[in-house]
């Protein structure tokens, strides 16, 4: 063989000098090729033979040097050394200590930790991801993207925003491009040079003048007047959709949703067909724009591209309730101009519920509306107080009495005499339940008799017109009626500790309080727990009574309503107020912290129901789910709910709901603050 190789070497180099002198320069490279294809195929046949026998031969050290190229984590020498100059290093000190090998063996530790730890990419990168033609499947989810090619010669304010606001799983991806204007003034200017040599042509042949020619050469040359004067400014513009869905047939009922909405707008999309996956890169969080699709647009229709809108409640009337955290917009809106004015407050403790609704009263005062208030826990007294309102202390040792024989001031020609003591003989038959428990239909006839003949003692009968003007029977005046009628003894010996005994004077006397006041305050804190429903039922039907004698603009803010519809009775009372309120001009705010006692009811769903307003703030866990059932609230809704802080939840109004935050000036905060820290340090300041 090496002879073979030597004299080969040698035939060769004589071919070549031969080939350069007699057949000149291509032979010789001709012979230069050749020489290389010989070597290569002599390496292939050692290859080839090499592999044959590795298979039953032990692999050599020169193959276990082969295999050790393949990248691993390098093992560390000598790591003593390493380790007892790292417990006391010193950057400026020790950093000069450092040899080659330490350096290199510090990197090659590194690259080995970075091997066994997940990086951003591993923790967002999909599980699965599936492209084709027309789609790309994304973990299992059908996602879809579109582009605008096309728009309409005028745009609306706001024309994305019901776009944003539809409820599908959606990425929507902006590009904007700014040009300079001389460069799209020189367009311009030959584009109006070539429309108006059109013109002038179509007119010398006598035809018919073209709109849409002079529609075109008005706006171009307005656009160019406003770029030379400096009040518009040129972009391209780039508008991209992706849109999700579970499965093949909702994402085409989605895709066809989106594509009829913007076609109401007269904004024209299509589909990323065959650049499926460049379409959906355009609308990652990365601003990559991989489509590169933009149409020509100024500043003005940008200006209602961008910036984004979202669910909003502003109007020109009413109060504000706080600011919408979706885009940071005022949440101002006039309660009364709904289908109805109330309102349902859910909240755990200490998640703001009080001060919300104190605000919201507040800021009611200053638009002219009266309000009256349940207060349990004596929360609304600074309040009070302050805007100069009446605040009622409701208890045995007050002088303050309410009386619930009495009747209301009719002040609508179309009612009947008669209907006003009707209905309040059913309100007392249903007081009569709570003070003196449940009754046998023999007692609850008595009860119903012996309410009328107490009215018939003052005068007041079914024909009497103008009841109201007359004296009302009292607690007691029922109490001697009942003892008159055989067997009414046992109800009235029931009765007497309400007009006699330990509960006397509180609910049995002539009513000496006054509702005249822009505020008024019922607190009824200093209370014992078993006289609490009975009370809230009294100042209830008292409140009402009040309201349907005169026609005028008020809120009634019942505070911790779980206390009432826990009870038959004041429930069906209360549930029937809100059903009714809005004929009297009355909103009736519902607050309650106890979400599980308030739906278990038969009455809280009803009264939610008839409430066009709800404010839901931070809730406890447990309550999460069954508000989510109730007011079909989204996992995100959710989510926002169990993670708001103090201050912050959903707010419905009808069928629009937002994120909202309660805000509230610093000369508010003095007034309505219920934190223990502020009210100890105003007191200080007082002092």
């Amino acid at each position: 063989m090496p002879d073979k190789q030597t004299t080969g070497q040698i035939t060769f180099e004589n071919t070549e000098k031969q080939g350069t002198s007699e057949h000149g320069f291509v032979e010789g490279i001709k012979a230069k090729w050749q020489k290389h294809v010989d070597k290569n195929k002599a390496k292939a046949a050692a290859r080839d033979q090499k592999e044959k026998t590795s298979s039953n031969d032990p692999i050599k050290e020169s193959d276990k040097k082969e295999v050790q190229k393949t990248p691993q984590p390098a093992k560390i020498e000598n790591t003593d050394e390493l380790k007892e100059l790292f417990e006391t290093f010193d950057p400026k000190k020790d950093k000069k200590k450092l040899t080659k090998k330490m350096r290199r063996q510090i990197i090659e530790a590194e690259k080995a930790y970075q091997h066994g730890v997940s990086s951003i990419k591993d923790l967002v990168a999909p599980t699965s991801v599936e492209v084709t033609p027309k789609s790309f499947k994304l973990n299992g989810m059908m996602t879809k993207s579109f582009f605008v090619f096309n728009y309409p010669r005028f745009l609306d304010a706001n024309w994305l925003n019901p776009i944003i606001n539809f409820d599908v799983a959606m990425d929507i991806s902006m590009f904007v491009y700014p040009t300079k204007s001389d460069q799209m003034l020189k367009i311009l200017r030959k584009k109006v040079a070539e429309m108006l040599s059109t013109k002038r042509i179509n007119a010398k042949r006598g035809a018919i003048n073209d709109t849409s020619l002079d529609t075109a050469l008005e706006d171009a040359e307005q656009l160019r007047v406003d770029l030379q004067r400096g009040m518009e400014r040129f972009f391209q513009v780039g508008l991209y959709f992706t849109v999700y869905a579970e499965n093949a047939e909702k994402l085409d009922t989605v895709c066809k949703q989106l594509e009829t909405l913007l076609g109401t707008q007269m904004v024209m999309v299509r589909s990323g067909d065959f650049q499926t996956e460049r379409a959906f890169e355009s609308t990652l969080p990365q601003a990559t724009d991989m489509l590169d699709i933009v149409q020509n647009m100024n500043t003005a229709p940008l200006s209602s591209t961008f910036p984004f809108v979202s669910s909003s409640l502003t109007s020109n009337e009413g109060i504000m309730y706080g600011l919408n955290r979706h885009n940071n917009s005022l949440i101002i809106f006039d309660r009364f101009k709904l289908e109805n004015a109330n309102q349902v407050v859910f909240a755990k403790s200490g998640a703001g519920k009080s001060y919300a609704v104190k605000l919201d009263v507040l800021r009611s005062l200053m638009m002219g509306t009266d309000v009256i208030i349940l207060d349990p826990e004596n929360e609304y007294e600074t309040l009070t107080k302050t805007v100069g309102g009446t605040y009622i202390n409701i208890s045995l040792n007050s002088d303050q009495r309410i009386n619930p024989f009495d009747l209301p001031a009719t002040f609508s020609k179309e009612e009947k005499p008669g209907e006003s003591l009707r209905e309040a003989a059913i309100n007392l038959s249903g007081l009569m339940n709570l003070m003196l428990g449940n009754r046998t239909p023999v007692e609850q006839g008595l009860m119903d008799r012996a309410i009328l003949q107490s009215y018939e003692l003052k005068g007041i009968t079914q024909d009497t017109e103008n009841p109201h003007e007359l004296e009302m029977p009292t607690m007691k005046d029922l109490k001697n009626v009942l003892e008159s009628l055989e067997g009414g003894r046992e109800l009235a010996v029931r009765l007497e500790r309400f007009t006699e005994g330990t509960f006397s004077g509180l609910f049995s006397d002539q009513t000496n309080v006054n509702l005249e006041s822009g505020l008024v305050t019922f607190c009824i804190r200093d209370l014992e727990d078993q006289l609490r429903p009975i009370s809230m039922y009294i100042l209830l039907n008292f409140i009402w009574n009040k309201v349907r004698s005169e026609l005028k603009r008020r809120l009634l803010v019942v505070d911790e309503a779980w206390n009432i519809v826990q009870h038959e009775d004041s429930g069906r009372f209360l549930h029937g107020l809100v059903k009714r309120a809005r004929k009297y001009y009355l909103g009736v705010t519902t607050i309650t912290q106890d979400v599980e006692d308030f739906l278990d009811s038969p009455w809280g769903k009803p009264i939610i129901t008839n409430s066009s307003l709800q404010l839901l703030l931070r809730q406890a866990p447990v309550a999460t789910e069954r508000l989510k059932k109730v007011f079909d609230l989204t996992e995100q809704e959710t989510s926002l709910l169990l993670n708001s802080k103090v201050g912050q939840g959903l707010f419905f109004a009808g069928n629009q709901h937002v994120a909202i935050q309660i805000v509230a000036s610093p000369g508010e905060d003095q007034i309505i603050t219920t934190n223990p820290e502020e009210l100890i340090a105003q007191r200080k300041k007082k002092k």
